[in-house]
């Protein structure tokens, strides 16, 4: 199978692929805010001071932005597609070990680790966008990227909420 930095316009689905790299992008967007109410059950469950979480947050959003711009020049360089496919296994192994924390320290640990695979999902996932769709299709196909984004930050605090009254 051609990696999607070889293609050229037409020769993947412009629909299916922003459908996965909108997926991705709600994925990173909902994460970071998704804790925030979660903070104290989290402080009862791991037997911390709440005020030891802080840095479950503040990990996050520091190596997300961070990391952003590098993991996007790298994958630019390298392979869009083998970029953000790493990007998704890095989110999805530290997420499930996120829920397996044992500790404050393994939680912010393993918090750090999501947030650097979630960093390449957003560079490369625009940049597939603009790689595979028509030239007529491309500034509606950034819109939707551009709302789901803002749509997942925005429900990020109530997706998490509802996970916590439903636990």
């Amino acid at each position: 199978m051609t990696p999607l930095t070889h293609l050229r316009r037409g020769d993947a689905s412009p629909g299916v692929v922003l459908a996965i790299v909108c997926a991705g992008v709600v994925l990173a967007g909902l994460d970071l805010f998704i804790v925030n109410l979660a903070l104290p059950d989290m402080a009862r469950e791991l037997d911390a001071p709440l005020s030891s979480l802080s840095w479950v947050l503040n990990a996050y959003a520091i190596v997300y932005a961070a990391l952003l711009v590098p993991f996007g020049r790298l994958a630019e360089r390298r392979s869009r597609d083998l970029g953000f496919l790493l990007g998704v296994l890095v989110f999805t192994v530290a997420s499930a070990a996120c829920a397996a924390a044992w500790s404050v320290t393994s939680l912010v640990v393993f918090r750090v680790l999501q947030a650097a695979g979630a960093a390449p999902l957003t560079p490369t996932s625009l940049s597939l966008i603009l790689a595979t769709a028509p030239d007529e299709r491309r500034q509606s196909s950034i819109r939707a990227w551009t709302a789901l984004g803002g749509l997942a930050a925005a429900l990020g605090p109530v997706v998490g909420g509802l996970l916590v009254a439903a636990d």
